[in-house]
């Protein structure tokens, strides 16, 4: 008996588990649904033709590459090259200075560090749209305005705060002993960088880079403030089209559009996959 009533107990134990597995992916499935669902929609809508925009078809009956033909040109391509420079100088300028900022940071004690250290995070956590009006008449006084030297400038006051936390995060996973040994075998600062130090910690660097880059590639308020014609991104092009008055929204266009702003994102992801959840992980010490 007690060995029938046994064998019972497995069946139903197993029954239990792929009852629970069974949850897990449907439950997996409907999230990356719910998910890709927009990605796919919006790649549809980008090679459909008028007609099938207008009736929302998910599945296009006649292909269109008009709308990525014209985004390969003109005014489009400019905004895709402005984007690309300002988010690459955004991430060069975070790193050159949040680089040996977090070094400092991790690496020394000093009087009110930590009160800098919070104070440089209260940067990012203001709203973009209070610093605008400051921009504009110190830009324009400057001679910044529409140029892609000052739309940097203004995202590294978001960016360079953030790079910090995130690399003093990685960086005081680092043993401070592993300094003290190469200082001792003769290495300059530059050379235990270089060799030593920067192979360490590079996943902090991939994630540094991840979050700079995506927030300078993405972001609207600003850009659509201190630009007009000669450093206007991507994204800013993007909501003009879309919020264009007598002309009717290009949704095709505009879809197009949208799925460019994503491809260096998901590229980024999976270059940073492995190192984005110790960025979230790893903390101050």
């Amino acid at each position: 008996m007690f060995y029938i009533n046994s064998i019972n107990d497995k069946r139903k134990g197993t029954f239990v588990l792929k009852i629970k597995g069974i949850f897990k992916y449907m439950l997996t499935a409907t999230i990356s649904l719910l998910f890709i669902f927009p990605i796919y929609f919006m790649i549809v809508t980008s090679i459909s033709s008028k007609h099938d925009i207008e009736i929302g078809s998910l599945i296009p009956t006649n292909f269109d590459s008009s709308n990525w033909i014209e985004l390969s040109k003109g005014y489009w391509i400019s905004g895709i090259r402005n984007s690309l420079i300002i988010s690459l100088s955004s991430v060069v300028l975070t790193l050159l200075v949040g680089f040996p900022a977090a070094y400092i940071f991790s690496r020394l004690k000093f009087t009110a560090d930590k009160h800098l250290f919070f104070w440089l995070l209260t940067n990012r956590m203001a709203p973009p749209i209070c610093f605008i009006l400051a921009y504009i008449v110190m830009f324009r006084s400057l001679g910044l305005w529409d140029t892609i030297p000052g739309v940097v400038l203004a995202y590294s006051v978001f960016n360079i705060p953030i790079g910090i936390w995130l690399l003093v995060s990685f960086f005081s996973s680092v043993p401070r002993e592993i300094d003290e040994q190469a200082f001792i075998d003769g290495f300059s600062m530059f050379e235990y960088w270089k060799k030593i130090f920067i192979p360490v910690v590079k996943g902090g660097i991939a994630v540094c880079s991840f979050f700079v880059w995506m927030f300078s590639w993405t972001e609207m308020l600003i850009a659509s403030t201190l630009t007009s014609a000669k450093a206007k991104p991507l994204t800013v092009q993007l909501l003009i089209t879309l919020g264009r008055v007598g002309y009717g929204v290009q949704f095709g266009l505009a879809a197009a559009a949208g799925v460019m702003t994503i491809v260096p994102g998901l590229a980024l992801i999976y270059w940073a996959r492995l190192y984005l959840a110790k960025g979230f992980t790893f903390g101050r010490l």
